[in-house]
């Protein structure tokens, strides 16, 4: 048998691969926004600029004359434009048609998508041909894991070699402009791929991803195109591109001589206003909350110039507790436990005085101290686990920092008097938290999403949740077992590639490889946090037995309470069984005696008083939160009605003042825009629009709607309809109020607004969602009877979803069906129909609703008794 020759055979890969490492390994665009500034992180840029250029590229509901010519000048049709739009000359502006469909929205917004541009800068180092031929054009590049350090001493954030294709996930078409810094220290000389010098200062490099796709195409035979630039400067290449407005609010001291802009085109995704603010909200949690090395976020929006601008790392200064650790080379680690719990001067000697508070760290001068440390070891916190590690996993972990903090959201006044808690602002903590919450894991000053990320599944990486599933004991068991709430905690640990090598990112960007070593540093992490669980629950438990011995007495009704539902649970089982039980069975049951007869009365009735109580606190807490909102407005109504009076005839006294110098006739033939006069109507116009306004909301807290009075319901419906004339008139919508009958109620007029501009601001928002293209009709029928008064509301909008299967709970405190259309998260109070409800039925009326074929319908009823 002969014997053939060996040939060795490369490995050829398709272009498509390039796809999938970019556009399908990275997992969302947000994450692909931060991969490209970390770019810019590594190259020593002291900034970076993520600018959005979306103001031609998204949908309005009106735009004006120059936003109308510069879509024409962009190559829009204006047959196109007009079919969504039609001009309102008093207004100056394109407003959208009230029949345009979403057949129609959605062609037009196809058309100017193409306008939206993505722009991510830095003022870093640059790169050279050789940078960009060598390790930007190479798939995988090792050059960050071998080359750690920038010039600068910065640790690089990526190792992978990937993160150049984040371009793909945003968009088709990307142009980078790159300025290099030619020091010597920073870059060896520019060379072409022969060696020879090449005297650019820079280059242009473009990249269109749609040349990868094709059959057969291997990653060699497509390319990019380069271009040398002379006497390049990047300040002179972002003139062109971002408003001067924008690079002012950047520190005077960035120059922007070199660095990198990255035009994406062609983009993959819509960023209107509401996502690009995500992006934001996103960099905001990208640093660690503290100074993150001389590295600043910049986003803009040409959309709305004047929403954004640096990106301002969280900080928090607002605690309950602070933990902070440091493990060095050794495995010991460092814990800092600081208290801010407590007001000190509430605490009373004799607490501090118990044998229990002689302990070190829990004397009253350790509480004024404000801290304590300890230092303590990786075996010590997870004991046991050294003894079966054949994989040396502690020597594995390295350095890292910890620093954690807990939160209450909310407390009650009961516990903050047992535990001697410091006052603090509720609404602001639970913000804070709903923003900056979880413990977020950082190398190198940048955070590794998706750990801690609010809303979504990794926020309790470390399992925290689970912790107290399994022990929900309250802070002050005398056992112990006290577990922190995940949703209380925020913190950050910062790792580096430098000292923790075993923590390997995964290939999508999205987190750490979960390794064991990763896994047993969570568990690390969990014990460091009951370090600070401890301290709280210990200091609980002593506060809770010193508030017993001081306040014993008072547990008596709480004793009297488990006495009544023992009495009440004794009383159910009897009648249970004899429900279950023969008569005959039943004949030999003990006699009740008159005494136990009496204590089951008295503590039913005690049950339902104290449900009644309960109800009436609930609401009583809804009421005082819409209370404050008209408190508010109450307080300003002074200054507003002074405004309101200046609106009335301000228009009036400019226009005599004008007609002293000028002729209204001589403007007759100019057009209405540069014509002065009809430029008052037109501010005449919205100064009755703001008057009505102001009317309506002023009347609503007027002092004598809030008095028992009698109600003339015939003007008051006209003047109800009068009242919101010019927001329907502005959304064409009709109000009939013709058949009233000549009626009076002896009511609260407040009690009538509220029921009925709640209905109306339902029937708007219903009105806004329907997509059938029919007039919008609200009607109000009063008629009366033997009974009372009965009042039947109807509108033709879409009436109630179809999705109700019980329709009786829309009066059902908190509950909405109105939901946010990017998020589907709920929106509106979900209190409107409950009031309604509520208000009603205080004034012993009946709420019914009807069923018109088209739309929503409701009847009130009020009794005989109100009608006069």
């Amino acid at each position: 048998m002969g014997t053939l020759n060996q040939n060795r055979i490369p490995f050829k890969v398709s272009a498509r691969t390039a796809r999938l490492i970019g556009r399908e390994n990275i997992a969302t665009s947000k994450g692909a926004i931060i991969e490209l500034v970390k770019n810019g992180y590594d190259a020593d840029s002291k900034i970076s600029i993520v600018y959005f250029d979306n103001k031609y590229s998204t949908f309005s509901n009106e735009i004006s004359e120059h936003h109308f010519n510069e879509l024409i000048n962009k190559g829009i049709q204006e047959s196109l434009i007009l079919e969504i739009y039609d001009f309102q000359e008093d207004e100056e502006l394109y407003v959208i048609k009230n029949e345009v469909d979403d057949t129609q929205k959605s062609k037009f917004k196809s058309s100017i998508s193409k306008f939206s541009t993505l722009y991510i800068i830095d003022s870093g180092e640059g790169m050279t041909q050789n940078i960009i031929r060598d390790h930007w054009m190479t798939i995988g590049t090792d050059n960050k894991a071998n080359n750690i350090f920038t010039t600068s001493g910065r640790v690089k954030s990526g190792a992978k070699g990937i993160g150049r294709f984040a371009l793909d996930k945003l968009g088709g078409k990307c142009e980078m402009t790159t300025i290099f810094n030619p020091d010597p220290k920073i870059h060896e000389p520019d060379t072409d791929v022969d060696g020879n010098l090449t005297g650019y200062s820079g280059y242009k490099w473009l990249v269109n991803w749609e040349d990868f796709e094709g059959d057969y195409k291997t990653i060699d035979s497509v390319g990019a195109i380069l271009t040398g630039l002379n006497d390049g400067n990047l300040k002179d290449e972002l003139l062109k591109i971002i408003p001067e407005s924008f690079l002012s609010q950047i520190e005077s001291e960035t120059q922007f001589e070199f660095g990198t802009i990255l035009k994406i085109d062609d983009l993959r995704d819509n960023w209107e206003d509401f996502f690009v603010d995500q992006v934001y909200s996103d960099l905001e949690v990208l640093v660690p909350p503290k100074e993150s090395g001389g590295f600043e976020i910049y986003v803009f929006s040409s959309l709305l110039p004047d929403k954004y601008g640096e990106v301002l790392g969280s900080i928090c200064d607002d605690f309950d507790y602070k933990l902070v650790a440091t493990a060095d080379e050794n495995q010991n680690v460092k814990i800092t436990v600081y208290r801010n719990e407590y007001n000190i001067e509430l605490i009373p000697n004799g607490f501090f005085e118990r044998e229990a508070m002689q302990k070190e760290n829990y004397r009253k001068s350790d509480f004024i101290k404000g801290f304590w440390t300890k230092t303590t070891t990786f075996s010590n916190l997870l004991k046991g686990f050294k003894e079966i590690d054949e994989d040396n996993i502690f020597d594995n972990i390295g350095l890292f920092d910890f620093t954690f903090y807990f939160l209450k959201r909310q407390t009650n006044s009961s516990d903050a008097k047992r535990f001697f808690n410091r006052n603090f602002m509720s609404h602001n903590r639970k913000d804070w938290l709903n923003k900056f919450g979880g413990i977020k894991l950082f190398r190198d000053n940048f955070r590794v999403r998706p750990y801690g990320e609010v809303n979504n599944v990794a926020f309790d990486w470390l399992s925290l949740g689970n912790r107290k599933s399994t022990s929900p004991a309250g802070i002050a068991k005398k056992d112990g077992g006290y577990k922190v709430e995940p949703e209380n905690v925020a913190g950050a640990i910062s790792i580096s590639r430098l000292t923790n090598v075993n923590f390997e990112d995964k290939s999508s960007r999205e987190g750490l490889q979960e390794n064991k070593t990763f896994k047993i540093f969570t568990l690390l992490i969990a014990e460091i946090i009951s370090v600070f669980e401890k301290d709280r629950s210990y200091i609980a438990r002593e506060m809770d037995d010193y508030d017993d011995v001081l306040y014993g007495p008072q547990r008596d009704r709480e004793k009297a309470e488990k006495l009544k539902n023992e009495i009440i649970a004794k009383s159910r089982a009897k009648k249970e069984s004899r429900d279950n039980n023969s008569s005959e069975n039943n004949s030999q049951e003990e006699p009740q005696t008159e005494s136990d007869k009496e204590k089951e009365i008295l503590a039913s009735e005690l049950e339902r008083q104290e449900e009644e109580i309960e109800k009436l606190k609930d609401e009583q807490k809804i009421l005082r939160g819409l209370a404050s909102s008209g408190i508010v407005l109450a307080s300003f109504s002074h200054d507003l009605s002074k405004l309101n009076d200046v609106l009335a005839s301000r228009t009036e006294k400019l226009k005599n003042l004008m007609l002293e110098k000028i002729s209204e006739s001589d403007y007759l033939e100019i057009r209405d825009s540069k014509n002065p006069f009809k430029q008052i109507e037109r501010i005449k116009k919205q100064d009755v629009k703001l008057q009505n306004w102001l009317n309506f909301s002023l009347g609503a807290t007027r002092k004598d709607k809030r008095k028992r009075k009698q109600l003339f319901l015939k003007p008051y419906f006209d003047n109800l309809k009068s009242d919101w004339d010019t927001v329907f008139s502005d959304r064409g919508i009709i109000m009939d109020v013709s058949e009233i009958e000549e009626l009076d109620m002896r009511v609260f007029e407040i009690d009538i607004d509220s029921i009925f501009n709640n209905l109306l601001v339902n029937s708007i928002d219903a009105f806004i969602i329907s997509r059938e293209e029919r007039s919008r009709l609200i009607k109000i029928k009063v008629t009366s009877s033997s009974k009372g008064i009965v009042i039947d509301y109807y509108d033709n909008g879409p009436g109630l979803s179809n999705d109700i299967s019980e329709p009786e709970i829309i009066f059902e405190p908190l509950y909405t069906t109105r939901r946010n259309q990017h998020t589907g998260e709920e929106e509106g109070t979900g209190l409107g129909m409950w009031l309604i409800k509520s208000i009603v039925e205080e004034n012993d009326g009946k709420t019914q609703l009807l069923y018109p074929e088209i739309g929503f319908g409701i009847r009130i009823t009020f009794p005989i008794k109100y009608k006069r």
